[in-house]
């Protein structure tokens, strides 16, 4: 989970990420993700320049996808048109929440924490979200300046932060996380969030779909 209020440290992670949260005016994260190429000093391979087809072709060999199923077409009068009508929707039904896999009832709290939460949890994983990796790098976040300002009417407090990714594996590719936070100025504790990401590419050096070869 996210910690932040409008006093207190905020320690988002990766895994954070994939937390839903509602939004009813709490806190608004906006991220930007860029990435320096820096020089080759070390016997590390040097990192490899793809175009943006290069670098999808590669995602996708890497996750053993040979196709991607076709989005909703705009057009009306597409055969491949979105669809608005309920009545267009073939029959389905929600998996109760309260019911393990195995048709077995979730009766009691130990159940459903040890059982049927992790359940759920790698469905999330598998279908929505998609796999945290185990090896994923650490980040070290750094507050670089503290704003009061106003979201409309709405008093709030706008921290600025930079995540520092620990690239020691390969150091010739940096990494930082630029991120803004807002919380409510008035917050008396933690509130949820609404996260935004975007990338931004470093002007100085810029390393547009690097990335490290594979081994």
């Amino acid at each position: 989970m996210v910690n932040s209020n409008s006093q207190g440290g905020i320690l988002p992670t990766l895994r954070s990420m994939r937390t839903p949260v509602a939004f009813l005016f709490p806190a608004i994260f906006i991220l930007g993700v860029s990435a320096v190429c820096q020089q080759a000093s070390s016997s590390a391979p040097p990192p490899v320049h793809l175009t943006a087809e290069q670098d999808h072709q590669r995602t996708m060999d890497l996750l053993h996808i040979t196709a991607l199923r076709r989005g909703a077409d705009g057009n009306a009068n597409s055969p491949n048109a979105a669809n608005y009508d309920d009545s267009k929707v073939a029959p389905f039904t929600l998996p109760d929440p309260l019911q393990l896999k195995n048709g077995k009832k979730v009766k009691t709290a130990k159940v459903w924490w040890s059982k049927r939460r992790p359940e759920i949890v790698e469905d999330f994983d598998r279908e929505i979200y998609g796999r945290v990796p185990a090896n994923t790098p650490k980040i070290n976040w750094e507050v670089v300046s503290t704003t009061n300002e106003k979201n409309g009417d709405v008093p709030v407090v706008t921290k600025k932060l930079i995540g520092h990714v620990d690239n020691s594996s390969y150091p010739l590719v940096k990494v930082d996380i630029q991120l803004t936070l807002s919380t409510p100025a008035n917050a008396a504790g933690p509130v949820r969030s609404s996260w935004n990401l975007a990338s931004v590419l470093n002007s100085s050096r810029p390393c547009e779909n690097a990335s490290r070869p594979n081994r």
